[in-house]
């Protein structure tokens, strides 16, 4: 009997270890990692950490080969995560000056609470060790995180110094269904990114960032009142495009106190999207608000640089007005015109009726002086 209700507990306790091991998950951006450097130098890298699982958890970041630990400061190496929520990792790299050969290890990224199964991640990371004497070791790779590119999920081509504050979130992506993702911590003013998926892709990862300026992506500024400047970028490069996703939208809000401050007319407010070298003002939609934000929805054909703008209250009538002004103007000014016109058709039609007149003049005089030498 005691043998039995041994083995039901220990079935229950591994059925408890399973959905706990469900319940914890982690994802991580960039998904690889490249540096190129000289014996010596150092360079810093950001990694992003989200918990994908559905409960609290604390995760640690290590690196795989006791060989190059030392190599690496990674800042911080341990924290705690509520679901959904996301973290910024300093990957700090610095080359030891005896260094010869090209170098391949892996960042661990896993989680210490929850449970006792690990369910981490292994990031894979190259350095490209260069020799200044031949310009390059035989590694062949290119300065930089090998997955950032303009529109990369994995990545991101904006300065970091440019980069007020970045956002992740991940979604399982499949083919014929509506793919939503959310940004549950409000780092930015983009509440939600959703489209509807034509090609399955497996889990992908979008970036929000909100700048300290316009992108450096873009020469120049889009017309209007800037609320924020962003980036979005989804999936890697090539990702988002007309053949993978269709129906594309960005729900994002503005602050109330920023629209009467600076006296906004709320239905002059949109996201412009840079792109083809132009900014073009998209399609937007109030569609709810509370006591601090009014909340929007824009329908898009690409993720890149974005700005939300408002024109003051008033900027159309002021158009209008000129536009009513000119007009009066120009009335004003043919009216003008005509009457001069009709000054110089009379002026030219008068000649020949002032010949007429002395015709009929002369006519009538001669008739006097006959009947007067006849009487």
């Amino acid at each position: 009997m005691l043998k039995k209700i041994a083995i039901i507990m220990t079935i229950f306790l591994i059925s408890v270890q399973a959905v706990s091991a469900a319940e914890v998950g982690v994802g991580v951006s960039p998904g690889k990692m490249s540096f190129e450097l000289n014996p010596g130098a150092q360079e810093e890298q950001l990694l992003y950490v989200i918990n994908t699982g559905s409960e609290s958890a604390s995760y640690e970041i290590n690196i795989d080969n006791s060989t190059y630990e030392s190599w690496f400061s990674i800042s911080p190496s341990s924290f705690t995560l509520q679901a959904g929520e996301n973290k910024e990792v300093k990957v700090i790299l610095a080359v030891p000056s005896s260094a010869e050969t090209d170098v391949d290890c892996k960042i661990l990224v896993y989680p210490t609470s929850g449970t006792e199964v690990m369910t981490g991640i292994r990031v894979p990371v190259h350095v490209d060790v260069v020799n200044s004497n031949s310009g390059s070791s035989s590694g062949g790779s290119s300065g930089g995180s090998s997955s950032s590119s303009s529109g990369g999920g994995g990545g991101s081509p904006e300065p970091a110094s440019n980069v007020k504050v970045k956002e992740i979130s991940q979604q399982f992506v499949t083919n014929g269904n509506h793919i939503k993702f959310e940004f549950p911590q409000n780092a930015t003013p983009v509440t939600y990114i959703e489209f509807d998926a034509k090609k399955s892709a497996g889990k992908i990862t979008t970036i929000v960032e909100e700048l300290k300026e316009k992108s450096t992506l873009t020469p120049t500024e889009p017309e209007g009142n800037i609320y924020r400047y962003l980036n979005i970028w989804v999936g890697n490069e090539g990702f988002a495009t007309p053949e993978n996703i269709e129906n594309s939208s960005v729900g994002f809000k503005v602050s109330k106190a920023w629209v009467t401050e600076n006296e906004i007319d709320i239905d002059s407010i949109t996201l412009q999207h840079f792109d083809d070298d132009i900014w073009n003002s998209l399609s937007a939609e109030k569609v709810d608000e509370d006591d601090e934000y009014f909340y929007f929805e824009a329908k898009t054909s690409g993720f890149s640089p974005f700005a939300i703008t408002g024109q003051k209250t008033g900027y159309s009538t002021e158009v209008k007005a000129d536009e009513e002004e000119s007009g009066i103007q120009e009335m004003e000014t043919r009216n003008s015109v005509e009457s001069e016109n009709e000054e110089e058709n009379d002026a030219e039609a008068s000649p020949g009726f002032c010949s007429i007149l002395t015709g009929a003049g002369i006519i009538i005089s001669a008739v006097i002086i006959v009947k007067r030498k006849r009487l």
